[in-house]
């Protein structure tokens, strides 16, 4: 039966190598033309591949395939192929397109051969058919993050790019906060860019494409510096009691809490966040004499006093 590895039609064969450590082969084929861009590895499997040596272990433990310039005799690369289990029809495949991108290609032809590896030894099969790759060969491109968190104040950062010998790549980002400190690349290699700082108490959020894969730059915004004031400072309620509004000035996103000084004057919230306003109640008062109190919002006070009821003779 012949090996072979093929795409789209293309057919790349193995011939086989018996050797006397222990019984494994690759079925004999007839070489053929050079091939482009191969990427799937067919072959038979060893006829040990399911036998047992005398120690229990596995006569066949995996598979390699070996890519070869074309009359070397050691390889430039090696997949290891693990020891999968025969399709349907008896052949074993490999889809190797995945690992191409991170060959070091020396360029020119090239023919591979399959080994079957085991405990006492390996067999090697005779070299496939030459075959090349084209300029069209893929390259895929994969980044050390996809997200950059980022403080308000900016900073320095770096980004792993990870590729294919050979393989270029660009970076570029539309944002104006960000300077990156190159524009691409060939081969792995790094993206080293700096962040403004954020001024702005909202966060904002950007991309950097790189090689066709994004980072997101996720910055923070800044700390507001919540300056505040109160209007009114002074409220006069009668002894019958009443109510009051109280308005607080200060950034968004400055937080602010309301404390009363006693039980009678009670505020409608305890706590909010930038401009807003609320109000208090002040219960009556059935003493003779006036009171005060104080609603304490932020680092402000607002006095509140109350009159007494009033005295009469008869």
């Amino acid at each position: 039966m012949p090996s072979r590895t093929r795409r789209h039609g293309a057919l790349l064969s193995f011939t086989a190598l018996l050797v006397t450590t222990f019984n494994l082969a690759f079925a004999v084929t007839v070489q053929a033309q050079v091939l482009s861009d191969p990427r799937m590895a067919e072959f038979d499997p060893s006829p040990d591949h399911w036998a047992m040596l005398d120690s229990g272990q596995p006569t066949v433990l995996r598979y390699e395939l070996g890519v070869y310039m074309v009359g070397a005799s050691a390889p430039f690369t090696t997949v290891d192929l693990g020891k999968p289990s025969p399709d349907a029809d008896g052949k074993i495949r490999y889809d190797f397109s995945s690992d191409v991108a991170g060959w070091p290609l020396p360029g020119g032809n090239y023919e591979a051969r399959v080994s079957a590896v085991g405990p006492e030894g390996s067999a090697l099969s005779d070299p496939s058919n030459p075959f090349t790759f084209t300029t069209g060969v893929p390259c895929t491109t994969s980044l050390s993050a996809t997200t950059a968190p980022v403080p308000a104040s900016g900073g320095s950062y770096v980004v792993d790019v990870s590729t294919g010998a050979g393989c270029e790549w660009a970076a570029t980002t539309s944002l104006s906060w960000v300077t990156l400190w190159t524009t691409g690349g060939s081969g792995s290699g790094t993206v080293p860019f700096d962040v403004g700082a954020n001024s702005s108490s909202s966060s904002r959020t950007g991309t950097i494409d790189i090689g066709g894969q994004t980072l997101t730059v996720l910055q923070t915004g800044a700390t507001p510096s919540c300056s505040y004031s109160v209007s009114p400072t002074y409220v006069s309620i009668p002894y019958a009691g009443g109510s009051g509004e109280v308005s607080v000035v200060t950034d968004p996103g400055c937080a602010w809490t309301v404390a009363s000084s006693h039980s009678w004057l009670a505020p409608s919230v305890r706590s909010g966040t930038g401009s807003a306003s609320f109000t208090f109640t002040a219960r009556p008062n059935f003493g003779m004499a006036a009171r005060t109190a104080r609603l304490t919002v932020g680092p402000w006070n607002v006095e509140v006093f109350q009159s007494g009821r009033a005295h009469r003779t008869k």
